[in-house]
């Protein structure tokens, strides 16, 4: 029995948003067919982070795949020499009617850009100006899930088409045995985190450390699940300047949080953990390698292992809403007044 979670519900939700496959690669391959330039990833707050690791993975795969992550409010002011009308912008959102989201979907629409959306909430403002829109209905506890199952198959259909990732089509046969695999990954993880949530719920500073695929996840969950969810500070690092900072303020009351992914980054991981372990007894680690996941390559366990972490991550979401008796829902200004 895993604490406080619907395994219908979810299973639903990450079976239909595996089922956009065949709209996503027609879309995709209807864009590579009239051509591009490059891909735009825009975001704010979660779907900026989460779009962190699909420019990593095309940085370190790809010769032919010009890619941008940027953050949509940034975007609107400051521009991007590289942004035409031939480049394609990729866009994510819950709720559908983010502002910054909305304006920026508008911006790249209206200057003859080509824009890809998922969206989990329909006949909302952003579906406006989606040239390619994919819905399939998520929630925050999982809504990740749907939104990097959308990337995945963008990401890796653009590839595929480029000549740079001729075992695609494995990948995405694989993908469909996924949401057995999550729902184990969060069982095996369940009382771990609730252990974590026990140690960790009165300590008043947390350290997430990420690198890699999962840097953008440490970027995440530090900012929208420990600081706007549960009000707590919290900081983000990555493994690879954790030493150039952040290691002076690691106290004994430190919670130090550590993502490890299935990728060449793992030993920056490592060395913060050879670290961290002389100071802090508070140390709470989720890794990607001890899930049974249905991929038969280690590169596609590192492709799924953002969205493996936001699973598994979220158990412990759900026990510290628990033990500090905070609802992952509440707000004091988010939505909540105009700013």
């Amino acid at each position: 029995m895993i604490y406080n979670f619907d395994v219908p519900r979810y299973e639903k939700v990450v079976n239909d948003a595996i089922a956009l496959r065949p709209q996503i690669e027609k879309a995709v391959d209807a864009v590579c067919a009239e051509g591009y330039t490059n891909l735009f990833f825009i975001g704010c707050g979660g779907t900026y982070a989460h779009t962190l690791p699909m420019k990593y993975w095309l940085d370190t795969t790809s010769d032919k795949i010009e890619a941008y992550s940027m953050i949509a409010a940034e975007f609107l002011a400051a521009g991007h020499k590289r942004f035409s009308k031939d480049s394609i912008c990729i866009f994510a959102t819950r709720s559908g009617n983010t502002k910054e989201i909305v304006a920026a979907a508008k911006y790249c629409k209206e200057a003859g850009a080509r824009t890809f959306v998922y969206v989990s909430n329909d006949n909302t403002p952003v579906c406006e100006y989606a040239d390619y829109k994919f819905y399939s209905y998520a929630e925050d506890d999982c809504l990740c899930e749907a939104i990097y199952t959308y990337l995945n198959f963008v990401v890796g259909r653009f590839l595929k088409n480029a000549g740079e990732f001729p075992e695609y089509d494995q990948f995405a046969s694989e993908y469909q045995s996924l949401t057995g695999s999550l729902i184990q990954a969060k069982a095996l993880y369940d009382d771990r985190c609730a252990a974590m949530a026990a140690d960790i719920k009165d300590l008043d500073y947390h350290m997430v450390v990420g690198s890699g695929m999962l840097w953008g996840e440490a970027y995440d969950y530090a900012m929208c699940v420990l600081e706007e969810m549960q009000w707590v500070k919290a900081q983000s690092i990555h493994a690879a300047e954790f030493f150039h900072g952040l290691l002076e303020i690691c106290e004994k009351d430190t919670s130090m949080i550590l993502f490890y992914s299935d990728d060449e980054t793992r030993p920056l991981m490592d060395r913060v953990m050879k670290f961290v372990k002389n100071i802090t007894p508070h140390i709470s680690v989720f890794d990607t390698a001890e899930v049974e996941l249905p991929f038969s390559q280690k590169k596609f366990r590192a492709i799924v292992a953002p969205l493996v972490t936001y699973a598994i991550t979220e158990r412990l979401s759900c026990h510290l809403e628990k033990e500090r008796n905070h609802p992952l829902t509440a707000r004091r200004y988010y939505r909540q007044m105009d700013y």
